[in-house]
C-alpha cells in the first residue's frame, strides 16, 4: 500500500516519499524467505497474534525493540528492526478487522509515548503525534489503512525525538550517544569519549547524568545489553561473536551484565521459548 491512498494528510516531520521508503524496505524480502508472499506492510500482513497464539512476553520484547529505537531516535535502527522482527505483534481484541486496527494502533501509542518520552521529547508533543494517528485510525472505514497507520507513527516519534528532544538535552549528551552508537565495539569509558568530544571527563559525566539520570557508563552498559539481545534474537552468531560485536571485553563480562539486566543468560535468553512451552 502505498501513502498516496491515505485519505487523510500524514502531518509534520514526515514527507509522503519518506513514508512510501519506509514502507517499501520494511517489505523487502529474500526470494526464498517462505514468508515472502504472505508478509506485507498491508492489508495482506499476517499480524500473527491476531491469527496464532502468542505470549505477552513476545508482544512485550517486541514492543520493546521498538522502544529502544524511538527513545534514540534512531530511525534507521527502527526501520532495520521492523523488517527483521516482521510480522508485528498485536494482542487480539476484536474479531472485526476494522476495531482490531483502531485498537492496535491504541495499543502501539501507549508504549511508543513512553518511549518518546525516555527519549527527551516533550510530553504535549508525542501526545500531539499519537493522538493524530489515533483519530487517523477511528476516522477510517478501511482496516488496510488502520493498520498502515502503525508504521509512519513509530517513525515519526523516532523522527520527532531525534529533532525535537535535543531541545530539552544539552548537544554534547546528544553527541556522546551518538557516539557510543557509532562505536559500539569500542572502548567507550567516560576519559576515551569525552577527550573524542573535546571536553573533560568531568563536564562530559555530570553533563549527560543532569540530562539523563544515568551514568554514560550504565548508558554504554545498556545500549551494549540492548545490542546484544536483538543479535542473539535475529542472528546466528555464538555468544562469543556478540560480545566482540557489543564490545563487551570478554564473554563473561557479556554474561554478567546481561543476566543483570535481564535476568537470563545470554544462552538461556536464547533457548528461553524451548523452556516456556
Amino acid at each position: 500500500m502505498k501513502a498516496e491512498t491515505l485519505d487523510q494528510t500524514i502531518p509534520t516531520l514526515l514527507t509522503e516519499q519518506e513514508i512510501i521508503e519506509a514502507v517499501d524496505f520494511v517489505n523487502e524480502r529474500r526470494s526464498n524467505d517462505d514468508m515472502a508472499l504472505i508478509v506485507t506492510y498491508s492489508k495482506n500482513m499476517q499480524f500473527i497474534a491476531v491469527n496464532t497464539d502468542v505470549s505477552a512476553r513476545e508482544i512485550s520484547e517486541q514492543y520493546e525493540g521498538f522502544a529502544s529505537y524511538i527513545s534514540q531516535g534512531d530511525t534507521d535502527g527502527l526501520l532495520r528492526f521492523i523488517r527483521t522482527n516482521m510480522p508485528l505483534m498485536e494482542p487480539k481484541t476484536s474479531d472485526d478487522p476494522l476495531l482490531q486496527g483502531r485498537s492496535a494502533v491504541a495499543f502501539l501509542a501507549s508504549a511508543c509515548i513512553e518511549a518518546a518520552r525516555k527519549g527527551g521529547l516533550p510530553s504535549v508533543r508525542s501526545f500531539a503525534i499519537t493522538q493524530h494517528y489515533m483519530s487517523l485510525a477511528n476516522e477510517t472505514s478501511n482496516e488496510e489503512v488502520a493498520h498502515y497507520l502503525m508504521l509512519p507513527m513509530m517513525l515519526e516519534l523516532t523522527k520527532a525525538v531525534r529533532k525535537d528532544g535535543e531541545a530539552r538535552t544539552h548537544p554534547l549528551s546528544h553527541q556522546a550517544m551518538d557516539y557510543a552508537r557509532s562505536h559500539i565495539t569500542e572502548s567507550l569509558d567516560g576519559e576515551s569519549v569525552a577527550s573524542a568530544l573535546g571536553v573533560s571527563r568531568k563536564t562530559l559525566c555530570t553533563r549527560f547524568k543532569n540530562d539523563t539520570g544515568e551514568t554514560f557508563a550504565a548508558y554504554v552498559r545498556r545500549l551494549r545489553v540492548e545490542r546484544a539481545r536483538r543479535l542473539l534474537d535475529t542472528s546466528d552468531y555464538d555468544i562469543a561473536q556478540i560480545a566482540y560485536q557489543t564490545g563487551f571485553s570478554s564473554q563473561s563480562h557479556l554474561q554478567t551484565a546481561f543476566k543483570n539486566a535481564t535476568g537470563y543468560t545470554p544462552r538461556e535468553w536464547r533457548t528461553r521459548e524451548i523452556r516456556e512451552i
